[in-house]
């Protein structure tokens, strides 16, 4: 018989509903921060994407670090990719948002909102016919605003007096650079007053970008190849972590380096979860089967719902910490597709990593197809994103999965498409919006706040159909 029989069933995220706390006047979208501090290196937004060859590569990394998550690169490219990728990525060069998207003053708030949902821009400049520049629509401002979707955008923008303007039409990148230590953004106007270019202090911060690692022959060089490059966080990427070789390799890999934070998993379980904090590991990650294109349980009936398996960590994370003093950020890695599956993993995991939620985005490494299902890189064309599971026929993702040889594999994943969602800003700043009012309901003003307060509760199936879905009604498409 079997050493052990759990009983209870796994529980995933959908089945959780959050409540509601005390919130303060204070407790404003604009004030709340999803900061993260993960093993010495700082996030602006809790965010992952999986070191996945159809999501990550140059574009998703850099679109992903510019807003403030991480992309890991994958371990199936090889070391000169990894490198020439973190290398341009470390040496991308500020630039001016040139010709920016403006809006005349007879524009109403709901039009300048609908611009802010398409291309994801939370400030939009207002110019009259001849480019004069009239005030800065913010849309933290409008959250603020006691204002109508139909009155003019005039009566909530930020005038020019109050806002850091340039009039050096020819101001240079270095001298930008140097307003935007203290500035959030700078408006660059000629003689005029007419509106020419913009800079943002987040095109000059620090771009964080990952590289996974196996824990096979030759990991060592990749670790320090990329880490010379440049790379602020080293991911091992294993479907199953609780071993001997991961801990031989968190063990040398602090020998070679104890500035760079690595990140170790996957692990389903509380043993495996408290054997890699013992061993080393700055950042744990959870999961297995519970990522939308994962086959294993299909295939190896092995893995875990992915809140249980989370909620597990957790414990082992809160021991650990007792008896050392020291705290483990938990990356929570499949099972998470949309805000509310964010919001839920983010009572508990400090990061979410995703893989099929980054897919779905113009910036994946998957080839964009047409209607037809024919390749192309016109976007207004683009329908389908191509995709495919690190343990599918075609990235035989060897190490991994810990198939030995080519001759001893099969494949623990699919591939497909998905739907094209456009570019990843605007889709992003929907969602950190949803996760921000989320932690307003709770009266929380940060992440570590949310992880210690929130209260959430296991729902019924019926009530999931209930609480979850529209019910009794046509739904107007």
């Amino acid at each position: 018989m079997a050493d052990r029989v759990i009983l209870e069933a796994g529980k995933t995220f959908s089945e959780f509903s959050l409540l509601t706390n005390f919130t303060s006047k204070d407790c404003t979208l604009q004030k709340i921060s999803l900061g993260s501090s993960l093993g010495g290196m700082k996030l602006r937004l809790p965010f992952m994407s999986a070191a996945m060859t159809s999501v990550t590569g140059y574009e998703m990394a850099l679109s992903l670090g510019k807003e403030g998550g991480i992309g890991v690169l994958p371990a199936r490219l090889s070391i000169k990719e990894q490198v020439e990728i973190i290398e341009k990525i470390k040496g991308y060069e500020m630039g001016f948002v040139e010709d920016p998207i403006a809006v005349r003053e007879t524009a109403t708030i709901d039009e300048v909102v609908r611009l802010v949902e398409k291309h994801g821009h939370s400030k939009v400049p207002i110019a009259d016919r001849n480019n004069v520049f009239l005030g800065l629509f913010s849309f933290d401002k409008y959250l603020e605003a006691n204002a109508t979707p139909g009155e003019s955008v005039t009566t909530i923008m930020i005038e020019p007096k109050d806002l850091p303007c340039s009039k050096n039409p020819n101001i240079s990148l270095d001298e930008a650079k140097s307003e935007l230590t203290e500035k959030n953004y700078l408006v660059v106007l000629d003689e005029l007053g007419r509106l020419v270019k913009i800079a943002f202090r987040k095109d000059v911060e620090n771009i964080a970008v990952g590289a996974a690692i196996s824990t096979h022959k030759g990991w060592k060089n990749r670790a320090k190849s990329c880490i010379d490059a440049g790379a602020d966080m080293i991911v091992v990427d294993t479907s199953d972590a609780f071993n001997e070789f991961t801990m031989k390799v968190i063990k040398e890999f602090k020998e070679m380096n104890d500035s760079i934070p690595i990140c170790v998993g996957n692990i389903i379980t509380y043993d495996g979860a408290k054997y890699l904090m013992e061993n080393g590991a700055d950042l744990v990650k959870i999961g297995m089967s519970s990522g939308s294109i994962c086959t294993t349980q299909r295939e190896k009936a092995t893995g875990r719902a992915p809140m249980t398996a989370l909620l597990n960590a957790a414990r082992a994370r809160t021991d650990f910490q007792k008896d050392t003093g020291k705290y483990v950020p938990l990356v929570i890695d499949g099972g998470v597709s949309a805000a509310g599956d964010m919001i839920i993993a983010l009572t508990v995991a400090d990061v979410v990593m995703m893989g099929g939620y980054f897919n779905h985005f113009f910036e994946a490494e998957g080839e964009k197809l047409d209607e037809n299902m024919q390749v192309t890189n016109h976007e207004p064309d683009i329908k389908y994103v191509a995709t495919w599971g690190e343990g599918s026929a075609r990235a035989r993702n060897l190490d991994r999965y810990g198939h030995v040889a080519r001759k001893t594999f099969f494949a623990e994943g699919e591939e497909g498409t998905v739907e094209n969602w456009g570019r990843l800003k605007p889709k992003l700043k929907q969602d950190i919006r949803k996760i921000k009012a989320a932690l307003s309901n709770t009266g929380c003003m940060n992440l570590e706040e949310f992880r210690n307060k929130a209260v959430i509760e296991l729902m019924s199936t019926y009530t999931q159909q209930i609480v979850g879905n529209t019910h009794n009604m046509q739904v107007k498409e």
